[in-house]
C-alpha cells in the first residue's frame, strides 16, 4: 500500500475496534481490525466470507494478525451510505444490488440458519417457514448498503443460510423507518425475484418473530434507532395481519 497520508473514521459500527478510510498511493482503503476479546468481532466470518460475495461487496485486499490484532483491508467502497426516502434516486441501485445478493449462489462453508437466528423469538415449527438454500447478509441497514455509481453491501458479520426472501423482509422494516407506507414498501418490493417468490405464510411468520425480535432489542438498548426500528417493525406486522385478514374474507366469499 505504500505511506499512509490520510484517514478518517466510520460513523457507525460495533463489529471492530477500528472502522476507517486510508488514502494510500495506491488509492483509498478501508480498513476494519479488532483486539484481541473484542465482543462483537467478526473478522474472521468476514474474512471467510468474503471470496463468495466480491460480485456485490468490496473485496478483501488481505489480512494480518500480528500483536493482538486481527486487521482486514477491503478495497474501498463509496463511502456515502444508502438514502432509502421515498423519493431517492438509491432505490433502483438498491433493487439491483439486493436482486444480485438473492441469486449468489450459497458457499460450502460452515454457517448459521437464520431459524437459529430467530430461535429465541418464535417456535422451531414456524420458523422452518423462513428456511431455504441461499446465503443472507441479515442486516442490510443504510450504512452497510455503500452508493456510488452502483450499489455495494458491506459488512458481513452475521451471513446466514435461509430463503432470499428473508432479506428483503427485513430491508423493508428499513424502508418504513425511511418515511415509507408499509403498502408502498410492499409494491417497492415486488420488482424483486426472491419477494415474488415469497409464501404469504412465511412473511406473516417474519413479521411477528423479527417485530418481537426488534422490540426485545428496543428494551435492551433503548437508543433512539432501536426504539424506531421496533415502532417499524410493529407497523409492518399490523399491515401484514390486515392483509391475512382480508385475504382470509377474500377466500371465505369465493367459497
Amino acid at each position: 500500500m505504500g505511506p499512509i497520508s490520510g484517514s478518517t473514521n466510520a460513523a457507525t459500527g460495533m463489529n471492530s475496534t477500528v472502522a476507517c478510510a486510508l488514502q494510500t498511493p495506491s488509492g483509498p482503503v478501508f480498513v476494519k481490525a479488532a483486539e484481541d476479546g473484542h465482543p462483537w468481532a467478526a473478522q474472521n466470518t468476514e474474512a471467510v466470507i468474503n471470496p463468495h460475495v466480491t460480485s456485490v461487496s468490496p473485496r478483501l485486499l488481505f489480512r494480518v494478525e500480528s500483536s493482538g490484532w486481527d486487521v482486514l483491508v477491503f478495497e474501498f467502497a463509496p463511502e456515502r451510505s444508502a438514502d432509502l426516502a421515498p423519493d431517492s434516486p438509491d432505490l433502483n441501485l438498491i433493487a439491483d444490488v439486493v436482486t444480485a445478493l438473492g441469486r449468489l449462489p450459497l458457499p460450502d462453508v460452515s454457517l448459521p440458519t437464520v431459524q437459529e437466528h430467530f430461535a429465541k423469538d418464535a417456535d422451531s415449527e414456524d420458523l422452518e417457514q423462513l428456511g431455504g438454500r441461499d446465503l443472507l447478509h441479515l442486516d442490510l441497514n443504510p450504512d452497510n448498503i455503500r452508493v456510488g455509481a452502483r450499489a455495494q453491501v458491506v459488512d458481513w458479520a452475521s451471513p446466514t443460510v435461509g430463503a432470499a426472501w428473508v432479506d428483503v423482509a427485513g430491508l423493508i422494516v428499513r424502508l418504513l423507518d425511511a418515511g415509507h407506507t408499509p403498502e408502498a414498501a410492499d409494491q417497492w418490493a415486488r420488482q424483486l425475484p426472491a419477494w415474488r417468490a415469497a409464501p404469504p405464510s412465511g412473511i406473516a411468520v417474519h413479521a411477528s418473530v423479527n417485530a418481537r425480535s426488534w422490540a426485545r432489542t428496543a428494551r435492551t438498548v433503548p437508543f433512539p434507532w432501536a426504539v424506531r426500528l421496533a415502532d417499524a417493525a410493529g407497523r409492518w406486522l399490523h399491515y401484514r395481519d390486515r392483509l391475512d385478514v382480508a385475504r382470509c374474507g377474500d377466500a371465505r366469499e369465493a367459497w
